[in-house]
């Protein structure tokens, strides 16, 4: 009875070793530099410190910053500060700012401090002092004096808000608070104002102001 119940216990654990989201986790190699480095690898506190210029590579993402932190199990959670660089090579995404959090396994990227973003493959321009990005989802929520400029045939589109939410695969904004645009020597402002960036459709919301140069 006690080999059945060993050999089930086995059987279990060699079922997780080769599901998907082990093989996903075990497949990502981090690779770091810096200037000095400290490493606590005590269970349960596992803590990786680079200062004096660190650099930090997590699939195709590449941290940059003055100082980075790797904890919890397997690294899961990646904190930086200072001259924060993050060069999102699979998604052709550059973000500057002091500060960073990212969670690996959630592909989650949080930043509370002034951000700045280059959307290179939809050029796009946004910046904020808040941006919560999900890598899986595509969405980026930028939020307090909220800004994306787009670039298009008929020049730049200006999109101002307290909020800005950017669905990078879907191309389109829905800002909330404030909402401005300025086109193609247009302005249009509005409680809440939604945004096709493919079509350049714009609808809007709320008490609604505008100038129009026909």
């Amino acid at each position: 009875m006690t080999d059945l119940k060993s050999l089930k216990k086995i059987l279990s654990i060699l079922i997780l070793l080769s599901s998907p989201l082990f093989l996903l986790l075990a497949a990502e190699t981090i690779t770091f530099k810096g200037g000095y480095t400290k490493a606590v690898m005590r269970e349960g506190r596992e803590t990786l410190m680079l200062t004096q210029g660190a650099t930090v590579e997590v699939g195709s993402i590449t941290f940059e910053a003055q100082n980075i932190e790797l904890m919890g199990p397997n690294s899961r959670y990646l904190v930086g500060t200072e001259g924060v660089k993050i060069t999102d090579n699979s998604n052709h995404i550059i973000i500057r700012s002091n500060t960073l959090s990212y969670d690996r396994e959630a592909q989650q990227l949080l930043v509370d401090g002034w951000v700045e973003i280059q959307d290179l493959k939809n050029e796009v321009i946004a910046s904020g002092a808040y941006l919560s990005y999900n890598r899986e989802d595509a969405v980026m929520l930028l939020q307090i004096s909220a800004k994306l400029l787009r670039h298009t045939e008929s020049g730049a589109m200006i999109c101002k808000a307290d909020s800005i939410e950017y669905d990078r695969d879907n191309m389109k904004l829905l800002l909330v608070g404030n909402s401005t645009v300025e086109y193609k020597n247009d302005f249009y402002q509005a409680s809440v104002t939604t945004v096709d960036l493919n079509s350049e459709e714009i609808v809007m919301e709320g008490e609604i102001k505008g100038t129009i140069h026909g």
